[in-house]
């Protein structure tokens, strides 16, 4: 092949219209608006889900620590959690009845039970 024939070829090939590229423009536009919603659904189930398992770590100790000390000795909660710091609600909710005395199970404002 000669070398007037390689670049004629080369001339001949064409890029993408400006309409093809507005296509896949809006094409992917449309699946961002898809997907958005309904990866913030996903976020905020796994925040509650996680909020309920800190509830239930919490009423699990509270019962822990008035077994082992009758809700009269011991340092709460330093000895039962990690950094001596309660779990908390990852969606900034404030958990209440989190006192090994209190009556009642932990609850939280943001995720009702």
């Amino acid at each position: 092949m000669s070398i007037q024939k390689i670049s004629k070829n080369l001339r001949n090939k064409r890029g993408f219209t400006l309409v093809e590229l507005m296509v896949v423009v809006v094409i992917i536009g449309i699946l961002v608006a898809i997907a958005i919603p309904i990866y913030n659904g996903v976020q905020a189930r796994a925040q509650e889900s996680a909020c309920f398992a800190n509830q239930r770590i919490i009423d699990g100790s509270k019962q822990i620590f008035n077994m082992q000390t009758g809700g009269e000795q011991g340092t709460w909660p330093d000895d039962y959690f990690d950094d001596g710091a309660l779990p908390t609600c990852p969606a900034a909710g404030t958990l209440s009845n989190t006192a090994p005395t209190d009556a009642g199970r932990v609850t939280c404002t943001a995720h009702a039970r």
